[in-house]
């Protein structure tokens, strides 16, 4: 999208932007048209060099998890320490859930 821009660092392109319709003062400040994209975090860049959002880390993973079921550890330990009082179904969220951190354990204590 072509707007009034100018670019701040030269190895990632990343620009600033002028919002808004004045272009005298956009000119007068050195910007100029540019062809540029908002990235994920939103900040503009030259079309083509804005980042990719990264892949969630396992931690992130596990809080969205947690917070999605709303199955913290306390709660996931109630659950599968007895698990014939629950149902099926939370009972496998549970293990899911308990699967990801229980890696996440593993990796920080090296078993992994």
């Amino acid at each position: 999208m072509i707007k009034y821009a100018k670019i701040v660092d030269q190895q990632t392109k990343q620009c600033d932007v002028g919002i808004g319709n004045d272009y005298d003062f956009y000119i007068s400040a050195g910007f100029t048209q540019l062809d540029v994209e908002e990235a994920y975090d939103g900040k503009w860049y030259l079309t083509g060099y804005a980042p990719t959002k990264p892949e969630p880390t396992l931690e992130e993973q596990l809080i969205k998890l947690e917070q999605q079921y709303n199955m913290p550890r306390v709660i996931r330990e109630g659950i599968l320490g007895n698990p014939s009082m629950y149902s099926q179904f939370n009972v496998l969220r549970a293990k899911e859930v308990e699967e990801l951190a229980e890696k996440i354990r593993a990796i920080k204590e090296g078993r992994i």
